[in-house]
């Protein structure tokens, strides 16, 4: 039975009636067949019935298969007596083109074969049915016939163009849903959120990744706030953005960042692109993406971190400092102003040299702890660089309050430093300098601090200095002397000059002390007091020792040859010098360079440094002496001597200080002490010179007492090579108050 309802709904559709009506009309006017009136209606209605008999027998499934086949055979079975009936056959066979587009439209492109092999088929039955004369026709036979076949071929032709349209319409509509599909797969498993917010901030859509982000689902956000989710740091900031957003063009993006709430209660940093979108109708919103940048955020404030401060102390560095001082310069007013302390840590390299890297470094910390501990709240503690240190004292009345914090920092680096199983004690040279009205740059400040530092370090260390202009040019000359001597060193600014070292007992020469000069281009020739001090601190008196050392090496060996003589040559050494690992090595590269024998150097070391307990310089010491090299203690008599030391030390010669040398011919105590470390260095096997001897009455006491040898401006000062030379040939007597005596008439005994 058909059901009437689907009946109704398929085919008896308004249009059927205006059909009817039409053909009518027709039929009155003569232009189609006249059969009874009644017959083409009920051809309408029977093929509506047919139509509706042909969907049920295919259930409703007409995409594919013999279901298509079926409903396409009950439309042809129902149209082809209507389009036969009216006497008009096959030049109504275009018919069939408009029934099988709308039926394509439903089913696609698989609706060809069905439709062209059933139209054809219809055309066929049609013409069948016209030659035996159940069909009328207005064209007889054949005539009929061969339109009936150009029917059949523009069928097939408007067939193809057809479906030509609707494959290509297929292809799109197969790529949207595949697009669709991708998009729809995109968002469900992409890490980023993705929201559409309405234009008055309401969240329409939001991607599934919410969940994870933001511990939320998707669907309990829509209708939510957008500005509800956001940091209450970052809220103020998105008005402007979203209204950027709003006034650009749909296809920009506008970023920004700002955190959102992460489902462990953290506020996670994200970086948000946003599109307007809301002029599409299928969007209706703002788009915005949100990327977690947490871990970028986290690397950048830790790059960050460690561009403004130092990784040894946690301080704040060179630049955290710097960066910091101009802002407080910026606020200072004209009631408070901003101090600044430059520390650097007395004799750290001696440390560093001594006891290692590693515990200077633990030095540096302790100090740092220190520091930190010294200073108020607002102030700025900072590590400027290697043992350096400044401290930013801002909102002070006068210098008085940077002076106080200047001695809380002294009181607090007396204290021993205990590193591992020792103790260390550090003291700190300070420089003071405040800030004045026009001063803009932080640099100028600090320059001022480290001059005045370096003038506490001049006046004995473990103090503080605050600058002024006069003590500066001081300071600044001195430095300025520092890098001319490093231009010396590399230029060849440096020579030697050779100080005699007499026998007392035949006036004759038995050695050359070999003591550096300083050719200053414009302060002329410079002793080592005014350049050695420095040139110790800064580590540049290991190169002045090694030049020293091949110079005067060279030389000896030299004479030696020319002039047939074992003529010994003395070189003093720093005490960093001997307290390097390399120091051995040095010595014997000049001895190899000069090609002088060992037996003819005499290496003179403080008194300071052969009884310090330092036993990378005593295995020096002992190394130096295998080789066959002297060992002499300068300056004896004015350190903390201790015989117990002395008698282990590996010493050739003993050398009485100046000290005891100026008294000697008219204070009983000197001339006392004088006895008194001759007869112990001869009691020790060692020779002993004197030093100082600038009067005939002190050489002639010191011969008296038993000294072996001397030397001093009563027999010779320090000359230069060339002159020496010419003494030593007997070409050129030395400027002397005494009868000294050439190389050419020494006696054998005292060579």
């Amino acid at each position: 039975m058909v059901d009437s309802a689907e009946l109704r709904r398929n085919y008896l559709r308004p249009e059927l009636p205006a059909v009817i009506a039409l053909y009518l009309v027709l039929r009155a006017l003569g232009w189609v067949w006249p059969l009874r009136w009644w017959i083409v209606p009920a051809l309408v209605l029977g093929a509506a019935v047919v139509g509706t008999l042909g969907m049920k027998a295919a259930g409703g499934r007409v995409v594919s298969g013999w279901h298509l086949w079926l409903r396409v055979a009950a439309l042809v079975v129902a149209m082809t007596p209507i389009m036969y009936a009216t006497g008009w056959g096959p030049m109504l066979s275009v018919g069939y083109v408009f029934l099988f587009a709308e039926v394509g439209r439903d089913v696609g492109s698989a609706v060809t074969r069905p439709a062209l092999v059933c139209s054809l088929a219809g055309i066929a039955v049609g013409e069948l049915a016209i030659q035996f004369d159940i069909a009328p026709s207005f064209v007889s036979p054949p005539e009929v016939h061969g339109l009936a076949a150009l029917a059949a071929a523009g069928v097939a032709i408007s067939f193809s163009v057809v479906t030509v349209a609707i494959s290509g319409q297929e292809d799109a509509e197969a790529e949207a849903r595949r697009s669709e599909e991708r998009f729809r797969a995109l968002v469900r498993n992409v890490s980023d959120v993705i929201m559409v917010v309405k234009a008055d901030g309401v969240i329409r859509y939001v991607s599934p990744a919410a969940e994870r982000e933001l511990g939320r689902r998707s669907r309990d956000l829509v209708g939510t706030r957008a500005l509800d989710l956001v940091h209450p740091s970052d809220q103020e900031d998105l008005e402007p953005y979203f209204s950027d957003v709003a006034d650009t063009e749909e296809d920009v993006v506008r970023t920004t960042e700002l955190r959102l709430r992460a489902p462990d209660g953290s506020w996670h940093w994200y970086e948000v692109g946003t599109t307007n979108k809301v002029s599409d109708p299928s969007v209706g919103g703002f788009v915005a993406i949100f990327h977690n940048v947490t871990e970028r955020r986290r690397f950048q404030d830790e790059l960050a971190h460690q561009a403004f401060h130092d990784s040894l102390t946690a301080l704040p560095n060179r630049a955290g400092f710097l960066a910091r001082f101009r802002s407080e310069l910026a606020e200072a007013t004209p009631e408070t102003s901003v101090a600044v302390l430059f520390l650097d840590v007395d004799r750290f390299k001696l440390v560093n040299d001594s006891l290692g890297h590693d515990v200077g470094d633990q030095l540096l910390e302790e100090i740092a702890v220190r520091l930190r501990e010294c200073v108020r709240p607002g102030d700025v503690v900072a590590r400027f660089g290697g043992d350096e240190f400044t401290v930013l004292v801002p909102h002070i009345r006068d210098i008085g309050d940077a002076e106080m914090v200047a001695d809380r920092m002294l009181d607090a680096l007396r204290d021993p430093i205990r590193l591992g199983d020792r103790e260390v004690v550090a003291t700190g040279s300070i420089g003071i300098a405040m800030a004045t009205a026009g001063v803009a740059d932080p640099g100028d400040l600090v320059r001022d601090a480290d001059l005045a530092m370096y003038g506490a370090k001049e006046k004995g260390r473990a103090r503080y200095e605050v600058f002024d202009g006069e003590s500066a040019l001081a300071v600044v000359s001195r430095l300025e002397l520092e890098a001319d001597l490093w231009r010396a060193v590399d230029e060849g600014g440096l020579e030697v000059h050779y100080q005699p070292e007499i026998e007392l007992s035949s006036h004759r020469v038995v050695a050359l002390e070999a003591l550096v000069r300083w050719r200053h281009p414009d302060r002329g020739l410079l002793l080592p007091s005014t350049f050695v001090p420095f040139a110790e601190e800064s580590g540049l008196i290991l190169a002045v020792d090694r030049f020293v050392l091949r110079e005067a090496m060279s030389r000896a060996a030299a004479w030696q040859m020319e002039l047939s003589s074992s003529l010994r040559i003395d070189i003093n050494l720093s005490p960093r010098f001997l307290r390097q690992p390399d120091a051995v090595r040095d010595v014997a590269l000049a001895l190899e360079h000069s090609q002088i024998a060992p037996r003819s150097v005499q290496l003179e070391i403080t008194e300071r440094t052969a009884l310090d307990n330092d036993e990378q310089a005593r295995g020096n010491l002992r190394a130096l002496r295998a080789l066959g090299i002297h060992i002499a203690i300068d300056d004896f008599g004015i350190g903390y001597s201790s015989l117990g030391y002395l008698r282990q030390l590996p010493v050739d010669v003993l050398k009485l200080d100046r000290v005891f040398v100026d008294g000697v011919a008219a204070d009983k105590v000197d001339e006392a002490i004088a006895r008194a470390v001759i007869a112990l260095g001869h009691a020790l096997g060692m020779r002993v010179t004197a030093e100082g001897v600038e009067r005939p009455e002190q050489a002639a006491c010191l011969r008296a007492l038993g000294c072996d040898t001397a030397q001093g401006w009563h027999f010779a000062s320090a000359e230069a090579a060339e002159r020496v030379e010419a003494f030593l040939r007997g070409e050129e007597p030395l400027p002397t108050r005494a009868d000294v005596l050439p190389l050419s008439a020494r006696r054998s005994s005292t060579a």
